[in-house]
């Protein structure tokens, strides 16, 4: 992925760092006092970076019911065979918990209701979460629990779902979801770090050695800040980018300087360090709450923006003036929108060059919408494995000419964009090898393929995993391509990727920081020197 020399023949590691790469075949005599790996033929490219997940949750959901579609849950008796093991499994959680459900899988693309989930667990809380996140289900003890009832106001950016007669049907909406989940009981810090490790086992084992937490203090910011930084002392590889939550700082006027909130929470070397400050602006597209201009084909409205208008604008001009680079999840165009017209008054207020602003997921956009992200210099931070997931449910709810439209990756390179590519897991699997495969078909578990003039090559995809994925965090200077000076983070493939080979390519090895993590079959044979 380095431009001055796209292809070579060998890489010597000394420490965390890679001292030289050579671009034909060397003399090993040139190699003296080190070790020698011959990989027959594989193929090594940069570390993958996940620019755009969640860390913590992501381990504590491993330790959940998974409930997705890929696990075999199509309706709600496959949904609650699946929580009836998981309680088999764990006898002694207090509540039955799991994740990643997609109702629109489902007969009728109904939510599970709480009557449902009754039936099945009449005495024990229950609360299963959608794939994005932004939604979730729970039956009555759940929601006794929670104090929830007909007289339970909606509270502010979120909906609590109800019947006919006025009854909360179990589902909740984006804030409201937060009414139950406090009633759960939260991990503690060894909980907290354990999950972690946890998380980073599975992402060395998918070739990723950079990972960003979009939303961190979610639960505690210090607490959180302090078990990544705990987890990585304990030796848990993958370089770490935290995204503090906005919110958790307060209003917008309690937002703190960013070198402060650095210098207070940080270290300069630390395998963990801090990277942009996150908002929400909309909802997600699988439950109609993704923010569009036009509605949804569906009846359900046209979404909902999480913040008023001018409490957005607030936050971001905020964040702006006191030296923060800006994640804002936005994937309707109505929200994409917005935040692009909010980054540009924060510049016109307080001009700041180079600061790389993002947009999460910018998932619905148009031409003109292009052209705004490049003259502004905003980025575009994708997940295309969401198209090959979740795409049959976008059909459902936008209609076929916008679902065409989602992510136009290739336009958006051809206008001149970084386009880094992350996987926002665990709303899907996240592994960067199904991202480029999604990106390079663009096509649904039905077989539809969505915008195929947006489809790109596998070497497109790849940069967009590893060197514009580090480019989107200030990271490009350390990691995202395979340079003398920069870290030996580095993945070895079981082939070359290229668009013939993106069905049998596998990881086979993951070095982080010169330190082999894992190794498929044995071909490392021990750390390197």
């Amino acid at each position: 992925m380095d431009p001055a020399m796209p292809t070579a023949a060998a890489v010597l590691i000394r420490g965390k760092s890679i001292q030289s790469v050579y671009a034909d075949a060397v003399d090993v005599r040139d190699f003296a006092g080190a070790r020698i790996v011959d990989l027959g033929g594989r193929t090594v490219v940069p570390g993958f970076n996940d620019c755009h997940m969640h860390i913590l949750p992501y381990g504590l959901d491993l330790a959940q019911a998974d409930l997705s579609v890929a696990a075999g849950v199509t309706d709600v008796p496959s949904l609650v065979a699946a929580l009836k093991r998981w309680c088999e499994a764990n006898p002694n959680s207090e509540w039955a918990l799991g994740n990643r459900y997609d109702q629109n899988a489902f007969p009728g693309a109904a939510h599970p209701t709480r009557q449902e989930l009754d039936a099945a667990f009449p005495d024990r809380p229950v609360f299963v979460m959608q794939t994005s996140k932004h939604a979730g289900a729970a039956n009555s003890v759940a929601l006794k629990l929670a104090g929830i009832s007909r007289n339970t106001p909606d509270p502010e950016g979120g909906e609590i779902a109800r019947d006919a007669a006025g009854e909360p049907t179990g589902v909740l909406l984006e804030s409201a979801v937060g009414l139950v989940t406090r009633r759960i009981p939260r991990p503690g810090r060894a909980g907290m770090v354990a999950a972690i490790r946890r998380a980073n086992d599975a992402l060395i084992r998918a070739g990723i050695t950079s990972a960003s937490d979009l939303n961190t203090g979610w639960f505690d910011m210090e607490t959180e800040i302090g078990c990544y930084r705990r987890a990585a002392e304990d030796g848990a590889p993958v370089r770490t980018t935290l995204f503090p939550h906005a919110p958790k700082f307060g209003g917008p006027d309690s937002i703190t300087d960013r070198e402060t909130f650095e210098a207070a929470h940080f270290r300069t070397g630390d395998n963990v360090r801090l990277g942009p400050i996150k908002l929400f602006s909309d909802g997600a597209l699988t439950v109609r709450t993704a923010a569009l201009r036009e509605p949804y084909v569906d009846g359900a409205g046209s979404g909902m923006l999480l913040h008023p208008p001018e409490e957005l604008r607030a936050y971001i001009h905020a964040a702006h003036a006191k030296g923060w680079q800006i994640a804002v999840h936005a994937i309707g165009d109505r929200a994409i929108d917005l935040v692009l017209e909010c980054y540009a008054s924060a510049q016109k207020r307080h001009p700041r060059p180079g600061c790389r602003h993002r947009i999460e997921h910018a998932m619905l956009v148009d031409d003109n919408l292009i052209r705004r992200f490049a003259w502004q210099e905003v980025i575009p931070v994708v997940q295309p494995e969401f198209v090959a997931r979740l795409g049959d449910a976008y059909i459902l709810g936008l209609g076929r000419e916008r679902a065409d439209r989602l992510n136009p990756n290739a336009a958006m390179q051809l206008a001149g964009l970084p386009v880094p590519f992350s996987s926002d897991c665990p709303i899907v699997p996240g592994a960067p090898l199904d991202g480029i495969r999604a990106a390079c078909r663009r096509t649904t578990r039905k077989g539809t393929v969505l915008g195929s003039e947006e489809c790109i090559s596998a070497e497109d995809g790849l940069r967009n995993y590893t060197h514009w994925a580090a480019y989107s965090t200030f990271d490009e200077g350390v990691t995202g391509t395979i340079t003398a000076g920069k870290r030996a983070d580095l993945c070895v493939l079981t082939e070359d990727l290229t668009d013939e080979t993106l069905d049998s390519a596998r990881v086979a090895a993951t070095i982080c920081g010169g330190n082999v993590v894992y190794d498929a079959d044995g071909m490392m044979g021990r750390t390197p020197a």
